[in-house]
């Protein structure tokens, strides 16, 4: 078995022992050295990035780290608004009513499960929207990539995990000035 098949078989197994209907989507900007942070903060500010992360993730629940977290309070001054945050931490965490605090993946779908059908209308989708642990731990389990392809190689100490070709195809393109709008699905 090649390692692509291997790793194929391990994310079929993982999401095999995941029960639930939220279909999960990972979104990520990530510049073309696949860099997505620094120090806690994005490396760019892109108006159409933010217009777009805004429009996909608005009316569900958004599943992300403690530094993403507290990255998004401190420049909005407060948590996403009209979605549920799920901060995925094994800190404690002082959080309004607006934010769930789960430890491990299980808790952060379930959360997400409960918010869709108590917070958000039965809306069967939840993101993922990182950091850079938080991605590895729910790629081999999402169904979808919403990826913001950023024209920069900034310096940065958060990556994206590679996109394997084997496992992912992109369905939709969109490119702007800046950045190309990706969709994927699993092969």
């Amino acid at each position: 078995m090649t390692g692509s098949e291997t790793a194929t078989r391990a994310a079929d197994d993982a999401r095999a022992a995941l029960e639930t209907d939220l279909e999960l989507v990972a979104i990520v900007a990530v510049a073309r050295n696949g860099v997505i942070g620094v120090d806690g903060e994005m490396p760019w500010h892109i108006p159409a990035d933010m217009k777009h992360f805004r429009r996909e993730t608005t009316g569900h629940p958004v599943i992300m780290g403690r530094v993403t977290y507290e990255s998004i309070v401190a420049g909005l001054g407060e948590p996403l608004p009209e979605r549920t945050s799920i901060v995925l931490t094994t800190r404690e965490l002082d959080t309004p009513a607006n934010v769930i605090v789960a430890n491990d993946v299980d808790e952060a779908i379930a959360a997400a499960e409960r918010a869709s059908r108590e917070r958000h209308g039965g809306i069967g989708r939840a993101f993922v929207a990182g950091g850079a642990s938080v991605y590895e731990q729910f790629l081999p389990v999402v169904d979808r990539l919403v990826v913001t392809e950023v024209d920069r190689d900034p310096d940065g100490d958060a990556f994206f995990p590679e996109i394997d070709p084997e496992t992912w195809r992109v369905t939709a393109r969109d490119e702007r000035d800046e950045v190309t709008f990706l969709e994927y699905e699993r092969r």
